[in-house]
């Protein structure tokens, strides 16, 4: 079973034998792709060779025989390691060392991931798909430059993370989060959607580094929390999304990159008024380097090639089924994330509207739709939903908490007729502060 061939019947030989044999063996240079197959297959005999075992232990009542350590299971795998493999051949100590290290960082590491977590420079790691796992280094999004095998590969992994740590992921546990303090460098926070809830049918494990040894003032000013860390100008930003295109409206040209780069967006207006589709164009021109998330009851928003989008779709299903993830609970996973942006394609009941406000006043960019015959009657229809999941909020408290959304713009017809400016909070007359900027 395995990569190991059965081994041969137990018989006396003579020194000279010994020696012979030892001549005969076959070695090879192994490739570090090699290496891991080899500890991958090592991983999996290993584990379905003591689960046999501690069936037969408990049936037999042998307790000592269940006390099964680590070191006890990696001296078997060694003995395993001295045997040619099914190709003829035989491993040097020093690939079988290596192959070691491998089934450790597989049983009781993060394989592939461990020079991640092992990096003080990275707080967050997020696994999309097997060959796209994106980290924020120092603040800066980037790709891991890892991938896994496949995507069985990666669903194993995350299948595996979860196991070890007692986690189900089934459809009634679609949306997990739980901390890993096993690991030596930092704990760690981890959260995982379920492929019920992502469109692209693959689930997402988003990894938060808490490092054990608390970081002191001096190695924090080395990794310049306390100078100015070199960021790209927000003009220059505002520039490159004007340059990306072209349209014959001067005023609406000059706004559109400011939606973009804006605290957030209310869209509004009536059914088959342009919502959804002025939503997706905007979508394309979110800077590479935030991080998104779409929560959408029908899978209508999405991106063209932004690498750092994940889009996710509510799950309520009917008849006697109990199991249920609305928005609400989409826009709450969202705050455990990583994130820059959350993007809620409609909001129609109040705790969707609540949560997305409170995230909005997290510092997170947040975008949605709500219907409404002009930008003051939309205002007041999301302040009208959060005080309903709020009852002991006044009507103002509720709207107050929509600075977050510093434009509303209005649609009808299939064409922008008004735009108004969220600046701020009048907090004597509590009342938004607000300007029209645009108005047919």
């Amino acid at each position: 079973m395995g990569f190991f061939s059965s081994a041969p019947k137990e018989q006396k030989i003579t020194d000279e034998e010994l020696e012979e044999a030892e001549l005969h063996k076959k070695y090879k240079e192994f490739t570090d792709a090699e290496l891991r197959n080899v500890a991958k297959g090592m991983y999996q005999y290993n584990t379905m060779q003591t689960a046999r075992s501690l069936h037969q232990d408990i049936k037999d009542r042998n307790t000592e025989k269940i006390k099964n350590s680590k070191e006890t299971v990696l001296n078997k795998i060694r003995e395993r390691l001295t045997k040619p493999l099914l190709s003829g051949y035989t491993l040097t100590k020093e690939q079988a060392n290596r192959v070691i290290e491998l089934v450790k960082s597989l049983a009781w590491g993060y394989g592939i991931l461990d020079p991640l977590i092992a990096d003080d420079s990275i707080s967050d790691i997020k696994i999309y798909s097997a060959k796209d796992i994106r980290i924020k280094r120092n603040g800066q999004r980037e790709a891991a430059n890892v991938t896994f095998d496949s995507e069985e590969d990666c669903q194993n992994f995350i299948t595996r993370i979860l196991e070890r740590n007692g986690i189900n992921l089934g459809a009634s546990n679609a949306n997990q989060t739980f901390t890993d303090s096993s690991q030596k460098q930092a704990i760690l926070r981890i959260s995982v959607i379920s492929e019920l809830l992502c469109d692209s049918k693959k689930p997402c494990m988003a990894i938060r580094k808490i490092e054990k040894q608390k970081l002191g003032l001096n190695e924090l000013s080395a990794r310049g929390m306390f100078g100015e860390t070199p960021r790209e100008d927000k003009d220059e930003t505002l520039k490159q999304i004007a340059s990306s295109f072209t349209i014959d409206n001067p005023v609406l040209s000059d706004l559109i990159p400011k939606f973009v780069m804006s605290k957030g967006l209310l869209f509004t207006g009536k059914g088959a008024s342009g919502k959804t589709t002025f939503m997706n164009a905007l979508l394309d021109l979110i800077p590479h380097d935030e991080s998104i998330m779409i929560c959408q009851e029908n899978s209508e928003l999405f991106v063209k090639n932004h690498p750092d989008c994940l889009c996710t779709h509510v799950d309520v299903n009917g008849g006697d089924s109990k199991i249920s993830y609305t928005l609400g609970d989409l826009t709450r996973m969202g705050l455990l994330i990583d994130l820059d942006r959350i993007i809620v394609g409609e909001v129609k009941q109040a705790d969707e509207a609540a949560g997305l406000s409170k995230a909005s006043l997290t510092g997170h960019k947040c975008w949605t739709s709500v219907h409404g015959e002009n930008c003051d009657m939309a205002i007041d229809k999301m302040a009208d939903y959060i005080s309903q999941a709020n009852r002991n909020y006044s009507f103002a408290d509720c709207l107050s908490m929509l600075q977050g959304f510093e434009y509303v713009i209005h649609l009808r017809k299939f064409q922008i007729d008004e735009v108004v400016h969220i600046t701020g909070w009048d907090r004597k007359n509590e009342t938004l502060i607000k300007e029209t900027v645009y108005k047919i």
